[in-house]
């Protein structure tokens, strides 16, 4: 059962209830971490694979990663980022091997009745995706953690594990690019 209690506390405060709180404490801040980040892990893997048992897959197994981080069975948790920045690359890398695994036990190829009918695509929808898949996988990831996530700079920087100045550049010319293909300015 929720701990409403524990719902207004900060992710950095729940995390360190999970390190060092008294058990029920750390299970009750557990819950809350799980519960406030959820959809935003979901929605992660759903971003590189659009298999919703995979996403479920890789939500389980991203929490269990992190609660693994935690006393007893771990050193503990030093947050020195947001908690996104963490959960991130945990659920791409998790989804992207689940995502590969599937590919190579699939033996046939799509059948042409099985993609969407293309009647039913939204026409800014599809321009908006022609110009995105246009984007290489590391310009397309960055414009997705900062107008889609939400996330900060140096919280992009964080979860892709890049320089700062690497983020700018790629988010620089990710919204240029997107611009020229769109024809806005």
């Amino acid at each position: 059962m929720a701990n409403p209690r524990f719902d207004r506390l900060s992710d950095a405060k729940l995390v360190e209830l999970c390190n060092s709180g008294r058990r029920q404490d750390a299970v009750d801040a557990f819950d809350s971490l799980y519960r406030r980040h959820r959809d935003y892990v979901t929605r992660v893997a759903l971003r590189f694979s659009s298999d919703r048992e995979i996403a479920a897959d890789t939500l389980q197994e991203t929490f269990i990663y992190l609660l693994r981080k935690f006393p007893p069975s771990g050193e503990g948790l030093v947050l020195s980022a947001q908690l996104r920045s963490l959960l991130y690359p945990v659920a791409r890398n998790l989804t992207l091997t689940a995502v590969r695994r599937q590919r190579s036990d699939r033996d046939a190829d799509v059948e042409p009745d099985q993609l969407p009918d293309p009647r039913t695509i939204d026409p800014e929808y599809e321009n908006l995706a022609k110009a995105m898949a246009g984007l290489s996988d590391s310009h397309r990831e960055v414009l997705l953690l900062r107008f889609v996530d939400g996330m900060r700079l140096k919280e992009i920087a964080d979860a892709l594990d890049i320089p700062p100045g690497t983020v700018k550049s790629r988010l620089h010319f990710a919204v240029g690019a997107l611009r020229n293909r769109l024809g806005v300015e």
